[in-house]
């Protein structure tokens, strides 16, 4: 009799705690608030362009993208994911974003595939063609930003500070280009400060980046990206500066010097980007590009739209390829 009263007494026990154990859990799970969407759209371009090869290329191209994203969010901590699926128009299907964030408001941590914060901004850059024949070189501070390759990923922490400050840490993990060993863990990092007041944003960053070649020899670069946001009555304008250190031995090219601006009013958008190459061997290239596009409503149906661009670009000391010319007709469709 004992011993059934002490295991029915245990039931009992057992029994609550179970139950209370499923309640909270229920409660918890209630207070998680998740959040789910998935989104997509369709974008063809149609392009005519003369990079000074002789002759014009006419091709369209364009992707179907396909974004999922959710989120789950406790009272001080969150976990959000994307995954984007790109199927591009030549029949190769590839991710394009796939990460997963966690933390809290002051600070999170993101794993994965993605791109940091943008140092180089380049407006409504619909179509933009650089002449020079790679050459005379433009920099935008981006060799570390992400979107990591094959191989490569991302970890990057970031912090939200007081008065419009944050920051953002993002190192690239492994290697993400196609003749790196991926022995070393980390092969990029990108430290970047920004400033987010009313009206006004302002960006200063630094980025490394060591990968070990396969077949011997390594890249080795540092550069920094600096620039500003602003209103100037109904218009937005970005102001970029970049500076480029190619300290990879047997490589011709010593130092870029990038500058940008570009202005965003209402449909319309426009740019100019001038950027100077020293080389160690030979006169230094340098190369101008003008840019342009104007976007409108399909048939006033929404979601869909027409986007009309032009650039136009002339560089100096690069031989043949000392100009450049292009439009582009881009149809959108959000659904």
């Amino acid at each position: 009799m004992k011993m059934t009263s002490t295991f029915g007494g245990t039931a009992a026990v057992l029994s609550t705690l179970a139950l209370a154990v499923l309640s909270t859990n229920a409660a918890q799970a209630a207070n998680l608030n998740p959040t789910f969407s998935l989104d997509a759209n369709v974008e063809l371009d149609t392009d005519a362009i003369d990079s000074g090869a002789g002759s014009t290329e006419y091709s369209q191209g364009g992707r179907v993208e396909a974004n999922l994203r959710g989120e789950i969010r406790s009272e001080q901590y969150f976990v959000r994911g994307k995954g984007t699926l790109i199927l591009a128009k030549d029949s190769d299907t590839h991710t394009d974003d796939m990460w997963v964030q966690f933390g809290q408001d002051r600070w999170d941590l993101q794993f994965g595939r993605f791109e940091g914060i943008d140092l180089f901004p380049k407006g409504k850059d619909t179509l933009v063609v650089h002449a020079g024949g790679g050459l005379a070189q433009v920099y935008e501070a981006n060799l570390v930003r992400g979107r990591a390759g094959t191989d490569g990923g991302q970890i990057a922490l970031h912090l939200q500070g007081d008065s419009g400050l944050r920051f953002e840490l993002n190192t690239l993990f492994g290697d993400d280009n196609v003749d790196g060993t991926d022995e070393d863990a980390v092969s990029g990092a990108r430290p970047v400060i920004v400033y987010e007041g009313d009206g006004f944003s302002a960006r200063l960053g630094y980025e490394y980046q060591q990968v070990d070649l396969i077949g011997g020899g390594e890249i080795e670069k540092e550069g920094f990206g600096a620039g500003a946001t602003f209103s100037l009555g109904e218009a937005l304008v970005n102001l970029n500066a970049a500076w480029l250190d190619d300290q990879t031995q047997g490589s011709n090219v010593d130092e870029v010097r990038s500058y940008g601006a570009n202005v965003i009013y209402g449909r319309f958008g426009a740019g100019l980007i001038y950027s100077e190459t020293e080389l160690a061997i030979g006169p230094d290239p340098d190369v101008t590009t003008a840019y342009a596009a104007y976007t409108l409503p399909l048939f006033d149906i929404d979601n869909a739209s027409v986007t009309f661009a032009v650039s136009g670009s002339t560089a100096d000391n690069v031989g043949v390829d000392d100009s450049a010319t292009g439009v582009r007709m881009r149809l959108n469709y959000t659904f």
